[in-house]
């Protein structure tokens, strides 16, 4: 299959998705999936860690451990928690590498070179949402994404 056909029906499943998630409250549907009923994580994290987006399948079986870690002594004691931002004490390469135990990065670098080049340097989460319904990079047509680049490198004229 080539990489333009896979890319169509990504497109098509995200648009049906989309539209199915308008048509439905996206509270009751996070609600309903079972990584949101972890009980041991979303009795502290309803605000910011209910999976509402493509992570949140239940098809995928994903548990905030697998991206997350264990949780070890948190919240009262020290723990190898990865947090997923810049502004985490977790390094980059790191979160990164959570990322890469199911996203293959010969398929993220063919989709976007951006993903070969800042895969050690920038988390995931710098420019993609991990928790949201969707996930505006990926609605962005190339160019668009090319232009976020002077968030982080001057543009010399």
């Amino acid at each position: 299959m080539s990489s333009l056909f896979k890319y169509s029906v990504f497109l098509l499943l995200s648009v049906f998705s989309l539209v199915l998630m308008l048509s439905v409250s996206t509270n009751l549907i996070a609600a309903e999936l079972n990584i949101n009923k972890s009980k041991e994580c979303i009795k502290c994290h309803k605000r910011n860690g209910m999976m509402r987006g493509v992570h949140g399948n239940d098809a995928l079986d994903i548990r905030c451990q697998d991206c997350h870690g264990e949780k070890q002594g948190h919240p009262r004691q020290a723990s190898n928690l990865i947090g997923f931002s810049d502004s985490s004490a977790v390094k980059p390469r790191t979160q990164v590498q959570a990322c890469l135990q199911c996203h293959d990065h010969f398929r993220l670098f063919e989709h976007d070179w951006s993903h070969a080049v800042h895969s050690d340097k920038v988390n995931c989460a710098s420019c993609h949402q991990l928790h949201s319904t969707t996930d505006s990079m990926v609605d962005l047509l190339a160019t668009k994404r090319s232009q976020l680049c002077s968030r982080c490198h001057s543009v010399e004229k």
